[in-house]
């Protein structure tokens, strides 16, 4: 992996010559690169099931020999599971789900392992609705396969169809209504999907739902009694008191107050981290999504752009799409020139996580030709604001968030970029402060890739002197 650095121009002689001193292991470095680049990681991994005559569409799932029936490809991907030779515990391999003519989830692919929590995230109609009902099997799929805790539950291929009907699924869900039963107590509603247990097991396990949500108060209320938290908390209870193999929710908190989702979204991951639940949560929300999930998929016309950790996404974005979605930023212009990038900030060097004897990292070049035209993509916490820095930037904008402002701030060249300070430096619009760019996660993309965005499209000097009239 690599990690990016800024140096003062004035640096960029000595820098480079340690770039030079590791030339003898950059073709080494360039392909390590290639291999360990972002990527979509569920795309890398494939199940081969052993040919087997189809099954009737209501049968119960299979339970599949890991050993017989199993084949992970040895890669990259593979550091999503526990151990290189252990099976994932929920796989979705290449799942298409369409209608009529038109393909509303194209080739989703992704892993979870037991107790991890993932997420589908993105814009109104990217698909990722219908990707949690098509895993729940509430929706047709046209091919691929999904497997969970080693039991298959559904496989189209050309020749073979196998699905699992949605009761017998083992799954839970909470939606996005609650689809609480109105004229049933609070326990009552927890206690619906036990209707095979015991008077006794249920009891005890409606008891344990109610303590576990903080509901045991409220056990004989009816959901109208409850707040809107309160009744999100029972339709949980509700879902989980079956033992769920994995559990579905779809927008559960979008019905709430923004003050109150951020709060219930933890409580959520933690119920859920307490009972070892394997989750899939759909959002268009990022903040819950962060929040909530271990793993987040970006869906963008379809397509699950990249499965990856929350960290991941915001430092390692494998597309301009992504870097965008997933958090505030810019992207200020730059050019390859020996190896290494130049822009309005400074020279970018690439640093390898390699040292030499004296324990001074190495430094290799990126892989364009020199004279490309590059996009680097800036973070607000890449922007650090130093009083004492001689390198300094117009505010040409600022919103203020209590805890900081986010500033927006234009370089020397005109081009801007974002910038969180503590609140009580106030900085008023006009005014110039000192800036150190600190970029330990730097991210470049080819001109050539990146399309007009709210960010590129974004003028700093025109908006300063609009801000200059008013």
């Amino acid at each position: 992996m690599y990690t990016d650095s800024i140096r003062d121009p004035s640096e960029s002689k000595s820098i480079h010559t340690s770039s030079i001193k590791a030339k003898s292991i950059q073709a080494k470095t360039r392909l390590e690169h290639r291999k360990n680049a972002p990527v979509i990681k569920a795309h890398n991994l494939a199940h081969a099931a052993v040919e087997q005559d189809a099954p009737k569409p209501d049968e119960a799932p299979q339970k599949i020999d890991a050993r017989q029936d199993h084949k992970v490809k040895n890669t990259n991907s593979q550091k999503d599971q526990v151990g290189s030779a252990e099976l994932p515990y929920f796989s979705v391999q290449d799942l298409i789900v369409g209608y009529d003519d038109t393909i509303v989830v194209d080739g989703l692919s992704l892993t979870l392992q037991q107790g991890e929590i993932g997420c589908f995230l993105g814009y109104s109609g990217c698909g990722k609705t219908t990707a949690l009902r098509a895993i729940a099997g509430l929706e047709q799929s046209r091919g691929g396969s999904i497997y969970l805790s080693n039991q298959r539950l559904t496989d189209k291929r050309a020749r073979k169809s196998f699905a699992v009907a949605p009761a017998k699924r083992g799954m839970g869900m909470v939606f996005q209504d609650y689809a609480l039963f109105g004229h049933l107590s609070v326990a009552k509603n927890i206690a619906f999907g036990l209707n095979k247990w015991s008077t006794t097991d249920k009891k005890a396990r409606v008891a344990e739902m109610l303590n576990l949500v903080d509901l045991t108060e409220h056990a004989d209320k009816r959901p109208n009694e409850l707040s809107g938290g309160q009744q999100q908390r029972v339709a949980l209870a509700r879902a989980l008191a079956p033992k769920p193999k994995l559990l579905l929710l779809d927008e559960p908190f979008s019905n709430l107050d923004v003050v109150l989702r951020e709060s219930l979204a933890m409580s959520v991951r933690d119920i859920l981290k307490r009972t070892n639940t394997t989750a899939i949560l759909v959002t268009h929300d990022q903040n819950e999504a962060f929040a909530i999930a271990d793993k987040v998929g970006v869906m963008h016309q379809g397509k699950l752009v990249q499965w990856a950790t929350p960290s991941e996404l915001y430092h390692e974005p494998v597309s301009p799409f992504v870097a965008e979605f997933v958090g505030e930023g810019a992207m200020i212009d730059g050019i390859i020139k020996e190896g290494h990038v130049e822009t309005a900030l400074g020279d970018i060097y690439r640093r390898m996580e390699v040292y030499d004897e004296a324990g001074y990292p190495q430094y290799c070049e990126y892989d364009y030709p020199n004279g490309t035209p590059i996009k680097v993509l800036v973070r607000p916490d890449d922007i650090i604001h130093d009083d004492d820095s001689t390198q300094t930037a117009l505010v040409v904008g600022r919103v203020f968030r209590g805890a900081n402002y986010l500033y927006r701030l234009q370089l020397d060249n005109g081009q801007t970029v974002l910038s969180l300070v503590a609140s009580h430096h106030n900085h008023e619009i006009g005014s110039h402060i000192g800036i150190l760019p600190i970029l330990e996660h730097v991210v470049v993309f080819d001109e050539k890739d990146v399309n007009a965005t709210t960010w590129s499209e974004y003028d700093g000097v025109e908006r300063f002197a609009d801000i200059r009239q008013d």
